[in-house]
């Protein structure tokens, strides 16, 4: 497997953004005006980071559907990150003026479509490679537009950590691994991401300002990672293909929760 990107963020605005934001109602008409176009621009950043979960998620699912795992939850999975990662993209087409930023909407646009007429082929293991490749070159593509979204920002804004995007990558990892792509460079990638999100989740539970709700949801991914995460460590052993999905696919339920609990607490801020 080609050498895998490294992991960026996607996910919630944490407490000190939205505390700007809640302040601009009290400040100059050019403090407004900053953060009113800063919440602007964080959406669109927020599309691209959203479009790397999404197409990372269908490169995973092909995975399991070619291997006849959990197939049914598989397909109708990959069928609506697709449509999500398209509607994310048209947020971004319609956000640019930039001709170097088109250029690149173009070309991740180009690897989409071969995605999606590589998904139209027999399963093979060929296809899978290419498959994941491609889903990493738009991976690429995405960060850097959101990188470039950031710089226009008025200010620094913390955002999440790409939690989900790591918990698809160790999925799509082990079943990668599992077709037989059996990489060495997927099992660094495997056991540093895991590495990773352990000290992330470790990070989440000690967040003074997390609430009780919060807090629950945390145990629910605090149990649900010490069943798995060792099953992901020992990539190699293998053989654990439906309990990794079901396990992953948990987990990022819970962090869907825990974003949307947490940008409740930050707007009372």
């Amino acid at each position: 497997m080609k050498k895998l990107l490294k992991i960026v963020g996607t996910g919630a605005l944490i407490w000190m953004m939205m505390s700007s934001v809640a302040l601009a109602g009290i400040s100059s008409p050019k403090s407004q005006n900053s953060s009113s176009n800063d919440l602007e621009t964080l959406k669109v950043v927020f599309a691209a980071m959203r479009s790397r979960v999404f197409i990372q998620t269908v490169a995973k699912d092909y995975l399991y559907i070619g291997n006849d795992v959990e197939t049914t939850q598989a397909q109708k999975e990959m069928a609506g990150a697709l449509k999500k990662f398209d509607k994310q993209q048209e947020t971004l087409a319609n956000a640019f003026t930039d001709s170097k930023i088109k250029n690149l909407m173009v070309f991740v646009k180009m690897n989409v479509d071969e995605i999606k007429d590589t998904l139209k082929k027999p399963y093979s293991l060929d296809h899978a490679q290419e498959i994941i490749d491609l889903a990493e070159a738009v991976s690429e593509g995405n960060k850097k537009i959101a990188g470039y979204l950031k710089k226009k920002l008025s200010r620094q804004y913390p955002v999440g950590k790409g939690q989900r995007y790591m918990i698809i990558q160790v999925a799509k990892y082990y079943m990668a691994y599992e077709s037989g792509i059996k990489d060495a460079n997927t099992i660094r990638h495997m056991k540093q991401t895991v590495q990773n999100l352990d000290s992330l989740f470790q990070q989440m539970k000690a967040y003074p300002k997390n609430t009780v709700e919060i807090n629950q949801v945390l145990n629910k991914i605090d149990r649900l990672w010490k069943i798995v995460k060792q099953f992901y460590i020992d990539i190699e052993e293998g053989g654990l293909p439906v309990i990794v999905f079901q396990t992953t696919n948990k987990i990022d339920k819970e962090l869907i929760e825990y974003a949307h609990l947490f940008k409740k607490i930050a707007a009372k801020k």
